[in-house]
Formats: C-alpha cells, structure tokens, sequence
C-alpha cells in the first residue's frame, strides 16, 4: 500500500508504471530560494518540464517562477484545504500560475506539519492539535459516553467509518 509513503514516490512510481520510458525523479526536499544550492541553474536547464504538487502557495509560485525564468513547462497541482488545483502552463502560450490569484492560506497544511516543520508556526500548531485532541476534544468524547453508555454505544456504528469509530472507544477507554 502506498498509503503513508511520500506523495512524490507513490506518483513516480506511478507514472513510471503508465510510461517506462519516462523519467522521473521523486524528490522530497523542500523547495524554495533557501534550497538553491539543490535546486540550482543546473538543474533547471536539465529539465525537459516539471509535474508538482505542493503544499502551500509561496513554494507553488516559486516553482511556477523558476520554470518561467527558465521557460520550462509546468503541470501544477495541489490541495488547499478541502479545494484541489490543476493548471498546465505551457511557456509563451498559456498564463503561468503566478498570473492567477489563490485565496490566503488559513491553515497550515497536514503535510507541511508531518514531513516539513520549518517555521515557528508549524510548531504552535501541532501543539495546538494535540492540546485541543488531550484536552478538548478525548474529554468530550469520554463525557458523551459516560452521560449514557448505552446511546453512546447505539449510536457510534451510524458515524464514520469503522476505522474512527475504533478510534473513538480506543480514546474512551484510553481516557476512562
């Protein structure tokens, strides 16, 4: 299953299974003006176009710079949120990403916490994650519960999926 694996692996390896003779390269190093030493002229000369599928805006329209510096094709995706993106940007034919406008970002994206903690503020959020998961939301569970075991039990196997609802009696128990 690819289902934890990086999302640049799983989708080589995917696109290599549709194509064999396609080259790709799964890279999984946060890209921006600070990397330039990974990501340097060189390595954008090399590339015949670049697929992505960034985690947040300002390393999309890095990306999305660098290839119209460099005049290199670009197919451009990603999630924001619960909205998802696609755009290919051909160079002198079709307007780049950066000519379009996203919404701020809100939040900090799942993945950006996870893989590549850089800032300050990713920190304050996966502590505020999991204050909110010990204190808020594992002792609302576990009230629901002991106000009437019985509902409680009833009515868990009509929300979500097998899989939360585990997760939830594993947190009763856990807290009980």
């Amino acid at each position: 299953s690819d289902v934890g694996k990086p999302k640049s692996s799983t989708a080589a390896k995917a696109a290599q299974a549709m194509n064999s003779s396609l080259k790709v390269e799964a890279m999984e190093v946060r890209v921006g003006s600070d990397t330039e030493d990974t990501f340097d002229d060189a390595f954008w000369y090399s590339l015949n176009g670049v697929v992505n599928a960034l985690d947040n805006i300002q390393a999309r329209m890095y990306v999305d710079s660098r290839c119209v510096w460099f005049s290199k094709p670009l197919l451009e995706s990603g999630t924001l949120g619960t909205k998802a993106n696609s755009q290919v940007v051909l160079p002198y034919l079709t307007q780049s990403y950066g000519d379009s406008q996203d919404p701020p970002e809100e939040s900090i994206p799942l993945c950006t916490l996870k893989h590549f903690p850089h800032a300050i503020e990713h920190t304050i959020e996966w502590a505020r994650d999991h204050f909110e998961q010990l204190f808020v939301e594992s002792p609302r569970e576990v009230n629901t519960f002991l106000t009437d075991p019985k509902a409680y039990l009833a009515k868990l196997p009509t929300e979500g999926t097998g899989t939360t609802q585990l997760q939830r009696l594993n947190c009763v128990k856990r807290m009980l």
